[in-house]
């Protein structure tokens, strides 16, 4: 994962085709955000679901991952995303995806994230759990399970 302005870029491909962005990666918070395109659309014209879900796992796993200002972080799998969509939203609008840590220990991580609209309308949440696959650079690898 590489950094820059101390957060990192988003590293897959469908994330940059997405146009999501980072704002904030900073020490048990994670936010991200997105200017809604007419691509983000589904057939009724509101951002779709997977938009939604796609935001909310990058927070989360970004989340877990962060291990220090200008560091490069965990490497991190979901093992589990629960998404509840609660509210619409259009073209034009911007999104920003928060997530939180609410737990967990050394491997096994449990984050809470939320998607709100400019107005602070919140659209969607969602609860994670995340296992960090590997330490950060120059760390030693952990022994045992958490």
């Amino acid at each position: 994962m590489s950094l820059q302005d101390g957060k990192p870029e988003v590293p897959a491909p469908f994330n940059a085709l997405l146009g999501i962005r980072f704002i904030c990666w900073g020490e048990d918070k994670t936010e991200l955000q997105l200017q809604i395109t007419r691509d983000h659309l589904n057939g009724s014209f509101a951002v779709h679901g997977g938009v939604y879900a796609t935001m909310l796992d990058n927070a989360v796993t970004f989340c877990a991952a962060y291990v220090g200002e200008g560091r490069p972080g965990h490497r991190c799998l979901t093992l589990s995303l629960t998404t509840s969509f609660v509210g619409p939203a259009a073209e034009g609008d911007t999104l920003t995806a928060r997530a939180r840590i609410a737990g967990g220990g050394r491997k096994m991580v449990f984050v809470q994230g939320e998607i709100i609209n400019q107005d602070g309308q919140r659209l969607a949440h969602g609860d994670a759990v995340i296992k960090r696959v590997t330490p950060p650079s120059g760390w030693p690898a952990p022994h045992g399970e958490d």
